[in-house]
């Protein structure tokens, strides 16, 4: 089959190679008459012009960047697959590439290497966002647009999508109460997240509202890490079996408690119960199944990509959120 070239358009359309180039880069006006017989001619042709002549004609690079959780968090993380899933196919619809940072942030050094944006973007996405984090604070010197993927310390000056992370404690910490459960172990993530702040929130809502405080020496946060759910119980030693439930607020810690508590002969939920946020895989195979709260990533990957296109192309314009529900999953380690 003949290869379909600008040569191919131009002598289809009647024009000169120049004036093709000049329709799809955008670089000279041409007349609305000269264009529409172009555009004609494509159309006809059904000729696809290479990445770089689109991106020259809509003054776009079609490409989103995506800063993720540390790589160490990505290789156990589930939800992340789910939640990219969303991301990657609403991307599709729309056209657009994804380009994607991990968070390489050295808090000691202050040095964020990924900032350099060697690859030029439209806009960016922005996971797990962290109390003063320097990504978005990049990103809007920068005049980049974005969306955080999570709740943003300044939620009422940016674009956001998230669950109701204080909403899924506050649910599964209740569900917990309703259960007969007061001495409750709390596993959250690292502090300087938003999302381990909310966790904690929500949590210390349900146990306020049944007359019940949250010992301080019950809250643990960890890195979003299977060894450190593992390592953190371990440090109870027998202490461990003083708490009649465990709260952990990210499913990637699932798979550490549930091999420490089988490790020791602790049963679940006869000894202690467990329940966790993120209703992953795991959650469903495990032995006992898993109580869990359903945050629904693809949806909410599928939701972020959606208004960051939106707020790129100018259909969003004041900063603006959604936030998805969480439901609850009843299974047997409650």
């Amino acid at each position: 089959m003949k290869k379909i070239t600008i040569k191919s358009v131009a002598k289809k359309a009647g024009v000169s190679t120049a004036a093709v180039s000049y329709a799809l880069s955008g670089k000279r006006k041409i007349s609305p008459k000269v264009f529409n017989k172009i555009m004609k001619a494509i159309d006809e042709l059904g000729y696809k012009p290479n990445v770089i002549a689109r991106n020259l004609a809509s003054r776009k690079t079609w490409t989103v960047g995506l800063y993720t959780s540390p790589t160490k968090n990505i290789r156990e993380d589930i939800f992340i697959n789910s939640l990219l899933a969303g991301i990657l196919d609403n991307l599709h619809e729309k056209k657009y590439q994804l380009q994607l940072y991990a968070d390489y942030y050295n808090e000691n050094t202050e040095d964020h290497p990924d900032l350099s944006m060697t690859q030029p973007i439209d806009g960016a996405l922005i996971m797990n966002p962290r109390v003063n984090d320097v990504y978005l604070d990049y990103l809007i010197k920068q005049a980049i647009p974005f969306v955080v993927i999570g709740t943003p310390s300044e939620p009422e000056k940016m674009f956001y999508v998230d669950v109701d992370s204080a909403a899924a404690t506050y649910t599964a910490t209740k569900y917990l109460i309703s259960k007969g459960h007061s001495n409750i172990l709390f596993i959250n993530g690292p502090a300087e997240y938003m999302q381990s702040v909310h966790h904690l929130q929500g949590s210390k809502m349900a146990m306020h509202e049944n007359g019940l405080k949250i010992n301080p020496g019950n809250i643990i946060h960890i890195p979003m890490i299977e060894e450190a759910a593992y390592n953190a119980l371990k440090s109870f030693g027998p202490g461990i079996r003083n708490y009649s439930a465990i709260l952990a607020c990210h499913d990637v810690f699932s798979y550490g408690v549930m091999s420490y508590l089988k490790e020791n002969n602790i049963h679940v939920p006869q000894d202690i119960a467990y329940i966790s946020l993120g209703n992953s895989q795991f959650c469903r195979f495990c032995t006992p199944s898993v109580t869990s709260m359903d945050l629904a990533p693809y949806e909410m990957g599928f939701q972020s990509g959606e208004m960051l296109v939106d707020i790129i192309e100018k259909r969003r314009i004041q900063p603006s959120h959604t936030i998805i529900p969480v439901k609850l999953i009843e299974r047997e380690s409650v």
